[in-house]
């Protein structure tokens, strides 16, 4: 009987194993499940990030130059800026507004893909180039140190994946309002698959989040940039908040500034 007891227990432990590993996390890719159409002009500040002429990504207009979005959506390609382009100034993901070219990308300096730590990248067009279209406008951006509330009403936008269950970009950039969560509940949360750092935060919504497609896009609060779509576990899960670049980050937002003057 006692070596039956152990044999169950043993399964039972292998067991909860195979299922906690069967939940995928999010690394690295960002949707919006269960958003709402966006109009016309409605995000001026929202770009599509494409490589190789395929949507990738999201990303922001930060000004005239400079775009920012996720360091993992061009990791691995950051040499090769040539690759990339961005679409601006339409919600629809494969037409209307123009296509740039980014001339340069930068990768914050201590972004780290096993952990997704400081996920945040800058690419450089030409001078001017990103406000040149009357339909776009730059997001401004938190200064550093700046704290995120809980409980703060947020949105995130984006062409990513419309369900978890099917691969499909939508054709019309999406919307969605979350609720940024608790920094010790986020982490708490997220424990088994590696918890959040100082440079992340997490934000929530019932039956509705950012998915693939959606990473490196922008989740603004009263009128400013607060933060990227990172990573999360699955999509629009109601036991995992959705993970985010906290730009306001004392290295992140004086990276930034170093480099754009901004």
């Amino acid at each position: 009987m006692r070596n039956l007891a152990s044999l169950l227990t043993l399964i039972f432990a292998i067991s909860w194993k195979i299922c906690e590993a069967s939940v995928p996390p999010r690394r690295p890719d960002g949707r919006i499940v269960n958003g709402r159409e966006a109009n016309e002009g409605e995000f001026p500040y929202q770009l599509s990030l494409r490589r190789l002429t395929v949507h990738i990504c999201g990303a922001s207009v930060l000004d005239g130059s400079w775009a920012i979005t996720a360091a993992h959506c061009v990791d691995g390609h950051e040499k090769k800026p040539q690759e990339f382009t961005l679409r601006l100034g339409s919600v629809k993901r494969s037409s209307g507004g123009s296509v740039m070219s980014v001339r340069t990308i930068y990768k914050h300096p201590t972004y780290d893909a096993k952990d997704m730590n400081f996920d945040v990248a800058l690419l450089r067009t030409q001078p001017g180039a990103l406000t040149q279209n009357p339909n776009v406008s730059p997001i401004a951006l938190p200064e550093a140190g700046a704290v995120i509330e809980e409980n703060q009403l947020a949105v995130v936008s984006g062409w990513g994946y419309m369900s978890s269950t099917e691969s499909v970009l939508s054709s019309t950039l999406k919307y969605t309002t979350v609720r940024t969560v608790n920094q010790e509940k986020c982490h708490n949360d997220l424990r088994y698959h590696g918890g959040v750092t100082d440079a992340m935060f997490c934000a929530s919504a019932r039956n509705t989040d950012a998915c693939q497609g959606d990473s490196g896009g922008p989740l603004t609060a009263q009128g400013k940039l607060i933060g990227i779509v990172s990573w999360g576990v699955g999509c629009a899960d109601p036991f995992y908040p959705g993970v985010y670049t906290r730009l306001s980050h004392p290295s992140i937002r004086g990276w930034v500034r170093m480099l754009t003057k901004l």
